[in-house]
């Protein structure tokens, strides 16, 4: 026997033991059979999510299973009704039963201006949070524009919020999971010389889960410190709708795309070094392999970047990939074509990256249908352009 708990009944105390084996066993088949969204756990938490279940339904066992002798097999001494109603609640267990919960982020750098409701996720103007939570508060209890917003932790120190989005998923790792590619989408949004301009600003940490209490968890913040507002509209509704629909679709198609917007949300970063590598992570995971990614992106640059990406600059841009991923450098900026594209077309390859992958996202993902926003100076630069402004 490799592992093992303790089991108690009033005046009875027993050991259970397991075979590591057999529990890895068990693991896997639940990881591939069960509900799709265990398969966002390690096989680690699906065993220790077993062994809980064994702790907890072991109770309603009859009780002279528990004068069994030491080393005695407890699945020998169950009888076959038993086992039915052991099987049978696990399948009303969340192992193979889908309860989605509620999950609560603070946003600081977005304004909404019409709410978006779906349901799997909402984002909503601090002001109609209340009526979102009733279930759990009084509205007049809530503090719409502070995170943590909730009566019970009003003496933590609070954060001003501009905008709730709420993810409804059984897990916590779900929920982190479909934030990531909402959040994605609309960092598709920001023109591209807005899109990584970043401001010293605090952002709010940590996020509400709702489930029979509300409970605050501690964690990094949802957003970077984007220097401008992004500002949900109703012509964004359409793309959120078409979002919603892939977050909950088990097409290989929208997983792939719901995958390629977590890749682009870890690239929303400071450092223009660490956006290489989950640019290229978004690109594969939209189209696949290497061969099929480089093409889309050649493609891709040849029809929406202009005439000056012809494809020779296209590919040349795509051996970034093989600087990072492929362990060319361990630092982009020590990688051959890093230097090379600037050579030759002397600009920022990483910033010609980040645009032609955000074209791909848009693209391929939500059609016409995401329209990235102007430059929010776009005529004060206009009055500088050429006059030897270095912007």
């Amino acid at each position: 026997m490799d592992g093992g708990y303790q089991v108690s009944k009033p005046h009875i105390g027993t050991e259970i033991y397991f075979e590591a084996g057999a529990l890895l066993e068990a693991a896997l088949f639940i990881r591939r059979e069960a509900s799709p969204h265990l398969r966002s756990l390690s096989v680690q938490d699906l065993q220790r999510m077993l062994v809980n279940f064994m702790r907890e339904e072991i109770e309603s066992l009859r009780f002279n299973s528990w004068g069994l002798p030491d080393n005695a097999s407890f699945a020998d001494h169950i009888n076959a009704s038993e086992k039915i109603q052991l099987a049978e609640a696990m399948k009303r267990s969340p192992i193979f039963v889908t309860v989605n919960d509620l999950f609560l982020y603070p946003i600081k750098i977005a304004k909404v201006e019409a709410s978006f409701r779906s349901q799997s996720f909402f984002l909503l103007p601090p002001e109609e949070l209340a009526k979102e939570l009733m279930q759990w508060y009084d509205p007049d209890e809530i503090r719409p524009n502070c995170h943590p917003p909730t009566p019970m932790h009003a003496g933590m120190p609070s954060a001003d919020i501009s905008c709730w989005l709420r993810v409804r998923a059984p897990l916590a790792e779900v929920a982190l999971r479909n934030r990531n590619a909402i959040l994605g989408a609309c960092a598709l949004l920001p023109h591209p010389l807005q899109r990584y301009c970043f401001s010293i600003a605090t952002m709010p940490k940590g996020y509400m889960s709702f489930k029979s209490r509300a409970t605050f968890h501690s964690g990094d913040a949802s957003t970077p410190a984007l220097s401008e507002y992004l500002e949900i509209a109703t012509v964004d509704h359409l793309w959120l709708s078409a979002l919603a629909e892939k977050l909950n679709s088990d097409s290989k198609r929208d997983r792939k795309s719901v995958l390629a917007l977590q890749y682009f949300f870890r690239a929303w970063v400071k450092d223009p070094a660490a956006r290489v590598a989950p640019l290229c992570g978004a690109l594969d995971a939209l189209f696949g392999d290497k061969e099929a990614a480089t093409q889309a992106m050649v493609d891709a640059v040849g029809t929406q970047l202009g005439p000056e990406f012809d494809e020779a600059r296209a590919r040349k841009l795509a051996k970034l990939r093989a600087g990072v991923i492929h362990g060319g450098a361990p630092n982009i900026y020590e990688a051959s074509i890093y230097h090379k594209y600037y050579t030759d077309y002397r600009c920022d390859p990483i910033r010609d990256l980040e645009l032609a992958t955000a074209r791909c996202l848009q693209h391929e993902i939500f059609g016409g249908t995401l329209i990235e926003r102007g430059h929010p100076y776009a005529d004060f630069l206009g009055q500088y352009a050429g006059v030897g402004a270095i912007l």
